[in-house]
């Protein structure tokens, strides 16, 4: 484990106190958690695999295609 510090606004710490407690774990535990389900959610770029599919594409396509598509 690795101590982290951080700030948190008064009403964020009220917050998550009572969350805490109302849930019976440790606010540190509660906070790990949420943490978690962030990272989990995150979604993997799905448009990563199709970068440079368009083969003889200008390479700057992305950012003139206005001009290919509407000539």
């Amino acid at each position: 484990m690795v101590l982290k510090k951080f700030l948190v606004p008064d009403a964020m710490d009220r917050k998550i106190r009572r969350l805490a407690k109302k849930r019976g774990m440790s606010q540190s535990a509660l906070i790990i958690d949420a943490v978690e389900a962030l990272l989990a959610s995150r979604q993997p770029d799905r448009l990563t695999p199709f970068v440079g599919v368009i083969k003889g594409a200008p390479p700057n396509l992305s950012e003139s295609v206005d001009e290919v598509v509407y000539r």
